[in-house]
This record gives C-alpha cells, sequence and structure tokens, in this order.
C-alpha cells in the first residue's frame, strides 16, 4: 500500500490551523496568522514522527499533551497562568466538539454498504479520510462564518443580561415587580421638573391602570394632545406628558405617570428613588423578551437601601 504522507501531513496541519483558529475566535484572541501557522507545524510534526522509530513515543497519551501544550503556546503565547489554561482548555473543547461533529458525519453518510466500503477502501489508500477533506475545504468555511456570528450574538447577550435589573414600582398603595434594562443610552427627562423618564410596556403594568388610562395612552399617540380624563379620576394629579424622538423619528408625546416610588435591585444592592416617570408605550421593548422596561441611569442615583451581596 502506498501512503502518501504529504497529503497526509497537510491534512493534519489544516486541520489543527483551523482548531486554533476556532479557538482565537471563541476567547477573541486577537493572535498573528503567523503564530497560527507555527503552532499548527507544531501540531503537524506528530504525523511524520508515526513514520519513524520515535512512533511509540508520540502515540502516548502524555506526549500528545506536550505537544497540544507546545501549540497553545506558540499560537497565543503565554501572558499569565489563568489565560494559557482558558486558551488549554477552550482548544481542547473545540477538538472535541469537532471531532464528536465529524464522527456524526461519518455515521450520517454510511448509509449504505456500497458507500461503507468505499470509504474504508479510500481511507487505506494512503490520502486520507474524505471526510475530514471535506470538512476542512467545505464544511469549516462554512463553520467559522456562523460560528463568529453565533459568538458574536451570544457576546451581546452576556453584556445584556449584565445590564439587567429588577424593579419594584408602588403606585397608590399597589406594588408591581418589573424586569429591566439598565440603558445609558437612555436620556429621557421631564423638560418642566427635570425628572428621569423609565419606559415600560403598558401590557406589562395593567394589573395598575385603569382602562380609561390605557385608553388614554392610545389617545396621545393617536392625536398628540391632551387627553380628556373624567372629574372624578384618581389619575388626573399622576398624569404628564413628555415630548421625546427615537432615532430616525420625528419628536412626538408619551404619556407618562408619576409613581410614588422604586426600588431597584441591581448588583447586589438595592436603590430607592421617588424622582422620577413612568412613560408608557405599547412597542414590544425586547423582542425576547428578556425584559419589559427600560430604567434611566440617573434613577441609580437614588438611596441605598440595602445592600445584598
Amino acid at each position: 500500500m502506498t501512503v502518501y504522507l504529504d497529503a497526509i501531513w497537510l491534512l493534519n496541519f489544516a486541520f489543527d490551523f483551523l482548531l486554533l483558529k476556532m479557538t482565537g475566535i471563541i476567547l477573541k484572541r486577537q493572535v498573528a496568522t503567523w503564530r497560527l501557522v507555527a503552532g499548527a507545524f507544531i501540531g503537524s510534526v506528530i504525523v511524520v514522527l508515526m513514520f519513524t522509530p520515535a512512533q511509540f513515543m508520540v502515540t502516548h497519551p502524555f506526549m500528545k499533551i506536550l505537544f497540544s501544550l507546545a501549540m497553545v503556546f506558540v499560537a497565543f503565547g503565554f501572558h499569565r497562568l489563568k489565560s494559557f489554561l482558558e486558551n488549554l482548555t477552550v482548544f481542547y473543547v473545540t477538538t472535541f466538539a469537532t471531532g464528536g461533529g465529524m464522527l456524526a458525519v461519518h455515521y450520517a453518510l454510511q448509509v449504505d454498504q456500497r458507500f461503507a466500503n468505499e470509504t474504508i477502501m479510500t481511507l487505506t489508500s494512503g490520502l486520507g479520510d474524505p471526510v475530514s477533506w471535506l470538512f476542512v475545504l467545505v464544511g469549516f468555511p462554512i463553520l467559522l462564518y456562523f460560528s463568529r456570528k453565533q459568538f458574536d450574538s451570544i457576546e451581546t447577550r452576556r453584556f445584556k443580561y449584565d445590564q439587567l435589573a429588577s424593579i419594584t414600582i408602588s403606585i397608590e398603595g399597589e406594588v408591581i415587580t418589573l424586569t429591566a434594562l439598565l440603558d445609558s443610552g437612555n436620556q429621557l427627562f421631564d423638560p418642566i421638573t427635570k425628572s428621569p423618564v423609565m419606559i415600560a410596556e403598558i401590557s406589562a403594568l395593567q394589573p395598575l391602570l385603569t382602562e380609561e388610562l390605557i385608553q388614554a395612552v392610545d389617545s396621545v399617540t393617536r392625536t398628540q394632545a391632551w387627553p380628556t380624563f373624567t372629574q372624578n379620576t384618581k389619575w388626573v394629579d399622576r398624569i404628564r406628558i413628555i415630548p421625546y424622538r427615537a432615532v430616525g423619528k420625528e419628536t412626538t408625546l408619551m404619556l407618562a405617570i408619576k409613581p410614588d416610588k422604586a426600588i431597584i435591585h441591581h448588583d447586589h444592592k438595592s436603590y430607592e428613588t421617588t424622582k422620577f416617570l413612568l412613560g408608557l408605550t405599547k412597542t414590544k421593548l425586547s423582542s425576547e423578551g428578556d425584559y419589559i422596561c427600560i430604567i434611566h441611569p440617573k434613577m441609580l442615583q437614588g438611596v441605598v437601601v440595602e445592600d445584598v451581596s
């Protein structure tokens, strides 16, 4: 049997390079290409040594671990032990995940005996695994594209979750607790009292609001004018009309109410504030439903009433 060592070496070199590249993407490391090439070259040396008298050494698990340590060290360097172990762990996870995916492809493709026999013949012909070549040439570019988008999405969501808080609002003796997003970009103030304005979905506040107030929100949105109320309604003294402008839109009006107080729970602390307004909107603030109101950053300047750290 003829073994094409150069083809086998090239296949393993490509695999090692792609695994190191994927590790850098996951960890968002800025790594020079030459370092990835050098690391992949070290990993591919095992293939060459497999056809030398040193075969018994490189097949030992301890030697494989040493080669992987050298690959990660050359590719990402050593700045501190924690970072190095993080690089090594992600490299192992990526390797095992990719290997498991390729094994699944093998079983998925080997649907009949003829294909299985042809695959075995190819594997023993000395050119390497055809599924491996298919992964390197076709599958990895696709995986790279979708992985980059997916990890960026995960990073965005992780940042968003760091900005989530719980807020308890009290109005007329009624209390409701909502999941909120701390948005530093929210700079909405009442132009008269200079009170910060948080925004909440009106559907989440229905247990506190009357039908008359919900209709008033529709009226302000539709007519851009002060709504009408019955004389005995309790909401007249709490109603505010706030002008605001969203990105790419003209200035419009929002109906807001003045709650009694709010307690915000964030980062193991609780902040109590009474100087704020609650803007009402029918727009869904989070497409994933992660939060239903947006807190003004000035509201965190209230009194710290509890430290729950």
